[in-house]
């Protein structure tokens, strides 16, 4: 998962950027240091549902990288 698929569900892009941060040092913590660059910026999605505290929808994911990401916000604004 990277930035823009969380600017694309809806987050901020400061805060998208602190999740996948903190996603990093998690990965790392658990003994992938390969994550500990600047260079990287795609994170496990379980490691971003962890920093959450929830799950992300498979299907919200697909949409999101089919197109940029406007169809599935304003398809959230109508169920509302």
């Amino acid at each position: 998962m990277t930035r823009s698929d969380l600017i694309a569900l809806g987050y901020g892009p400061s805060f998208s950027r602190d999740i996948i941060r903190k996603a990093k040092i998690l990965m790392v913590q658990k003994g992938f240091g390969f994550y500990n660059t600047k260079k990287l910026g795609r994170v496990p999605i379980e490691a971003v549902e962890e920093i959450l505290g929830m799950t992300i929808d498979s299907d919200d994911l697909e949409k999101i990288r089919k197109t940029d990401g406007s169809a599935l916000i304003k398809e959230r604004q109508k169920d509302g």
